[in-house]
């Protein structure tokens, strides 16, 4: 019996365990086909809160190089850049939207003329 925990129990158990770097923020795609090595080095750059973020850019290009990944992690950055250029214009345009909703819910609850559920009705087709 005490084999059987041996061969089939406790490689299981490790396996689970062994390799698994967790990250706080995401993380490129290509970082799962790196080595632990890799990808610890990358956890420890990307979670140092303490450095600027000029250097923490510059320290992410020298492991991107010294693991050879320069042109992955350089399309990794152009589309996180794009990704951050286009949320901050679909929050800039929410906010000028935002007077206009306001003042259109407000005069749809201060119709007296319609029922709570047409109000409802309403407020959701906005």
């Amino acid at each position: 019996m005490n084999y059987f925990y041996l061969l089939f129990v406790f490689p299981a158990i490790v396996s689970v365990h062994v390799g698994f770097i967790r990250f706080t923020q995401p993380v490129p795609d290509f970082l799962s086909s790196l080595s632990l090595k890799a990808q610890y080095d990358y956890k420890m750059i990307l979670e140092n809160e303490t450095i600027p973020i000029s250097t923490k850019s510059a320290e992410f290009k020298k492991w991107a190089t010294t693991y050879n990944v320069p042109t992955q992690y350089t399309q990794y950055e152009t589309q996180q850049n794009s990704t951050k250029v286009q949320m901050e214009k679909n929050v800039t345009q929410l906010i000028s939207q935002l007077s206009v909703a306001n003042s259109q819910i407000t005069k749809i609850r201060e119709n007296g003329s319609l029922s709570i559920e047409e109000q409802r009705e309403a407020v959701n087709e906005l």
